[in-house]
């Protein structure tokens, strides 16, 4: 009798653990889904913030840049995957100065803004490190409260490097650098061609849906 009931309390343990082994083969197989070889596919949105360090010139003046002014500098982009290796798709880049003019008693905003189209080409398909370029549309200007304000259009080209981290199945952490340069020419300015340049220091997050 207590033969009997060894064997059925043996035959109890077993099926009361069957389930406890079927979940951690699931988890296993879930472990495998994210492995790097899944890590970049399907639409991607990532938002930043970056401190940003913004120069000029003039090519009728002095031949050296201006002294980089520090500011935040907000970018938002999305696109899609082409492959492993590569990711395409449209930036927006802000970089904003605030502060108040004591001789007119007003607000004033100095801006740069580009719109962009961007690839990102990751040499490695097990790595996040990815060199950037785009190229677009840009406007460097001047907004004054309660006035008008006054800016020139023009076209931009950047350049830049990062690296995705991963921190979830569909999230990623990307510290970056890149340099934003906008040229324009104001008809009849003597002055000449404006030559302004942003240097962006900061991190994204990355966000990407489906496969």
């Amino acid at each position: 009798m207590r033969k009997l009931i060894r064997g059925l309390l043996v035959l109890v343990g077993v099926f009361t653990l069957l389930p406890v082994g079927e979940a951690a083969a699931q988890r296993r197989r879930g472990l495998v889904d994210v492995s790097p070889d899944h890590a970049r596919h399907g639409f991607w949105l990532a938002v930043g913030l970056a401190a940003g360090g913004d120069s000029y010139r003039f090519s009728n003046l002095d031949d050296d840049y201006s002294e980089a002014l520090w500011k935040p500098t907000f970018s938002i982009a999305a696109g899609g995957t082409v492959n492993p290796h590569f990711r395409l798709g449209g930036e927006i880049k802000v970089w904003a100065d605030e502060y108040f003019d004591d001789v007119e008693q007003v607000e004033v905003t100095e801006s740069l803004v580009g719109a962009l189209l961007v690839g990102q080409f990751y040499p490695s398909r097990r790595l996040g490190l990815f060199l950037k370029g785009g190229v677009g549309v840009s406007r460097s200007g001047v907004d004054v409260e309660f006035g008008s304000g006054t800016g020139e259009t023009g076209f931009s080209t950047l350049l830049g490097a990062g690296y995705e981290a991963r921190l979830g199945r569909n999230i990623f952490i990307t510290p970056y650098v890149d340099l934003m340069h906008h040229r324009s020419s104001e008809r009849g300015s003597v002055d000449g061609t404006l030559h302004e340049r942003l240097v962006s220091v900061g991190v994204n997050m990355t966000f990407q849906i489906g496969r």
